[in-house]
């Protein structure tokens, strides 16, 4: 399925990024959006579950092996699948936006995920955005079955 496809990239581009958002010394593309600094929303969140929802039917697509390594990248990837370009103009999202969700979303799920690790490290250590991401995260957990 190509959203696999996709999904696989974006959190292949999301791992080796991490340590360096986590840290705070990660370097984006000139003018890219940071997903350290990005707030999720909850309609947000939803928005992007309609994209998910509509491009599940697609056939997968074998990767170019060309591996993303910003915003930019994963935006450009999207942007060759006119079927993908389409579901994100339908939720009114830019690919870019899309891209920066996505990668804010895998951290705070990655963060959440760790949370209740034993040795997890003290959330100080994060930007605001993540630590609002982590919460935003939270509660839609909790408000499903």
């Amino acid at each position: 399925m190509m959203m696999r496809t996709l999904a696989a990239a974006l959190a292949f581009s999301a791992l080796s990024a991490l340590a360096l958002l986590l840290t705070h010394t990660g370097a984006w593309a000139a003018g890219a959006t940071d997903p350290a600094t990005f707030r999720l929303t909850p309609a947000l969140l939803d928005r992007m579950d309609q994209v998910a929802a509509e491009l599940k039917h697609l056939p997968q697509q074998d990767d170019d092996g060309d591996d993303a390594h910003s915003v930019e990248d994963i935006a450009r990837k999207l942007d060759a699948h006119p079927q993908v370009r389409a579901a994100l103009a339908r939720q009114n999202l830019s690919s870019r936006e899309y891209a920066t969700a996505m990668l804010a979303a895998l951290h705070a799920g990655m963060l959440l995920a760790m949370d209740k690790a034993p040795g997890a490290k003290n959330t100080q250590a994060f930007t605001p955005a993540q630590r609002a991401n982590v919460e935003v995260l939270r509660a839609r957990q909790k408000g499903r079955p």
